[in-house]
């Protein structure tokens, strides 16, 4: 499963623990003439009735009838963006398959839509916002996001000697905290491991930040795959796994319980330390599952030699595009900019508990009331916070990416001539996608 069919299933169980009941409808959009229906397709989301209360204040407001179609399939997708019968308004998991899209012109400049119905791009944080953009055009918008921090259970923390509030400064002491926190029973089994950097998913964007790079360059027309900071990363990952013994970290790992339950690795106190998202502290996660445990949150620690970048975090998460064969443009840009506004991202996020993308929103008081949350929110804000660059053939090199890391880790394969071949291999095929 790849990370981010794990991520579309993070977000459907998230959705699944909504409430049915809708907040307080926002602002009501000016009527205009155009499609009696709008059709939403959301890829992920698996309580439609919920979603469909939330849109109907949208249809309500402007006089047309809104049908929401939740957890989507792939093949439906592309059908709809490729076919005469496209969603008026499409949201994504993430920004992955966006590039691609805009290449094969499946989905809308957002350029003038934003322009015509005034959608405020000051008020969006920096950060999701520069997941959008390809080749000086917005072709998605960020409607709710994700980054991630360091986690650490306080109880396992004090029982290896460790200062339970005080999380570690650096990777390299995050590397010595692990192994003071993994441990191995008198026949050499592991039985509880200080980090493993791919759980529950891939976490690669984060530390090749940390090393100081991407796999590709900021304006998206060259691929880094074999670059130092990718190297490097792969690296730091894979010793995770080479020092305690592959195999064990593989059993290890594969005997965790699921991802929502009580039995999940960190809830269980099997995994030490994770790198993990906003949604965690929230109600329907270790709020429903794990209420007692202790534990810590704070951003994830840079390099020793490189404290300039503390605090950096990658930001991505769920994004909106319009499909180019829509009815009506108009209308679809009139749902989107309601989508936008301030008061309807605080409304839908705050239930959702992932980061509002909107400045005004993220100041709503009931984002507040977890103090843990905001450690998020006060990251997604910082200077150091950053999305990816992005790249029209993002599908092509995110699925490249993932087999090197599966083989780098679990088979502790060298990552140089692995990097190196994916590097031969795409950047031609970004050279050809740009036209060069």
């Amino acid at each position: 499963m790849s990370a981010r069919d794990r991520k579309r299933i993070l977000i459907v169980a998230i959705l699944l623990a909504l409430v049915t009941a809708c907040t307080a409808a926002p602002a009501a959009p000016e009527e205009a003439e155009g499609p009696d229906t709008l059709k939403v397709w959301i890829a992920w989301g698996n309580n439609p009735e919920w979603l469909q209360n939330f849109f109907d204040q949208y249809g309500e407001a402007a006089g047309v009838q809104v049908e929401v179609n939740a957890n989507v399939e792939a093949d439906k997708i592309i059908t709809g963006l490729s076919g005469t019968e496209p969603p008026d308004v499409l949201i994504l998991s993430g920004p992955d398959d966006v590039g691609s899209w805009a290449r094969e012109e499946l989905v809308l400049p957002l350029d003038d839509v934003i322009s015509a119905n005034d959608i405020d791009m000051d008020d969006m944080y920096p950060a999701p916002l520069g997941q959008c953009k390809y080749i000086g055009k917005y072709y998605c918008l960020p409607w709710g996001t994700d980054n991630y921090a360091l986690f650490w259970n306080k109880d396992l923390f004090e029982d290896a000697g460790l200062d339970p509030e005080k999380p570690p400064q650096t990777m390299e002491e995050l590397v010595e905290y692990a192994d003071k926190l993994t441990k191995f029973d008198d026949e050499g089994n592991l039985t509880q491991v200080g980090f493993i950097p791919d759980f529950s998913w891939s976490h690669i964007d984060l530390y090749a930040a940390m090393f100081g790079g991407y796999w590709v360059n900021e304006d998206g027309t060259k691929v880094l795959m074999d670059s130092q900071p990718m190297i490097d990363a792969m690296k730091w990952e894979q010793q995770f796994y080479t020092k305690y013994g592959v195999d064990e970290v593989l059993r290890l790992s594969s005997g965790l319980g699921d991802y929502m339950s009580p039995d999940q690795g960190f809830y269980a106190g099997k995994v030490a330390m994770q790198v993990e998202g906003e949604w965690q502290p929230g109600k329907n996660f270790i709020g429903m599952y794990k209420p007692e445990l202790n534990y810590g949150v704070a951003p994830f620690p840079p390099p020793a030699d490189h404290p300039e970048r503390k605090n950096t975090n990658v930001v991505a998460g769920t994004v909106v595009v319009i499909p180019s064969n829509v009815p009506s443009t108009e209308a679809s840009g009139k749902l989107l900019a309601w989508m936008m506004e301030p008061q309807t991202v605080a409304d839908f996020f705050v239930e959702n508990f992932n980061l509002p993308t909107s400045k005004k929103a993220a100041e709503d008081p009931r984002f507040a009331e977890n103090e843990k949350f905001m450690v998020f929110v006060e990251m997604m804000g910082d200077p150091n916070a950053r999305t990816a660059p992005r790249t029209i053939i993002d599908a092509e090199i995110i699925t490249e990416l993932e087999m090197i890391e599966e083989q780098v880790l679990h088979a502790g394969a060298e990552p140089e001539p692995l990097l190196r071949e994916a590097q031969e291999k795409l950047q031609p095929m970004l050279d050809e996608a740009l036209g060069k």
